[in-house]
């Protein structure tokens, strides 16, 4: 069940505007860091934050077997891990830049391993991993760049699929719409699904594209 309306709160407001204006990784740390212990007071009492969930849910729509190994990348304090969680899966690996933000995620019990990892640089995962990514409140701010895009899709099993939201105004800035059609082209993935749809129980508008991908 979806979370009941309610008036958003300034003060998380005014945080969310923070975490999009950060512009350095020393900035970006340190804001995580501060940020950690009350994350999810921010993002879901004060805001209302639904994407985790509504990501959940699209992810089952095309994942059945519940026992499937899914990497949840920028997992932060792991709503999104809690929600696929509730649907069934077992077998939940959660990848974030933030140590204080993983100690968060390993207290809800529902990862089988945390890994502390930059976006921006070669994972150190092997190839074709994990049977299906998830990745939710990543792709919304500089600090992440689309080239992650093949190394993600590297550590995806042939067939897997890939459910992702990203903000409609980081698009085409921050080069996701030239990155999808090159591995689009180089027959490395395809688009299943693209849907417009918001983040907030508030949200004036549908601020993000909600994606599924899958590898070919």
């Amino acid at each position: 069940m979806m979370t009941s309306k309610k008036p958003i709160d300034s003060a998380a407001r005014a945080m969310l505007k923070r975490a999009y204006s950060l512009t350095s990784d020393e900035e970006t740390k340190t804001f995580y860091k501060d940020w950690a212990a009350t994350y999810d007071d921010t993002m879901v009492g004060g805001l209302g934050y639904l994407t985790p969930q509504k990501a959940a849910i699209l992810l089952a729509s095309y994942l059945e077997n519940k026992s499937d190994k899914i990497l949840d990348v920028g997992t932060g304090t792991g709503l999104a891990g809690k929600e696929l969680a509730a649907l069934g899966y077992t077998d939940i690996d959660g990848m974030d830049y933030s140590a204080p933000m993983l100690a968060m995620a390993r207290q809800r019990g529902v990862y089988s391993q945390l890994i502390e990892a930059d976006l921006n640089k070669p994972l150190s995962l092997g190839d074709n991993t994990y049977d299906a990514i998830t990745c939710v409140g990543t792709f919304t701010h500089g600090h992440v760049k689309s080239d992650c895009l093949d190394e993600l899709f590297r550590i995806l099993k042939s067939g897997g699929r890939f459910v992702t939201v990203i903000r409609k105004n980081y698009w085409q800035p921050a080069g996701f719409a030239a990155k999808v059609d090159e591995l689009t082209q180089a027959g490395i993935m395809r688009t299943l699904s693209s849907e417009e749809d918001s983040n907030y129980v508030e949200s004036d508008e549908a601020e993000s594209w909600y994606i599924v991908w899958e590898k070919c």
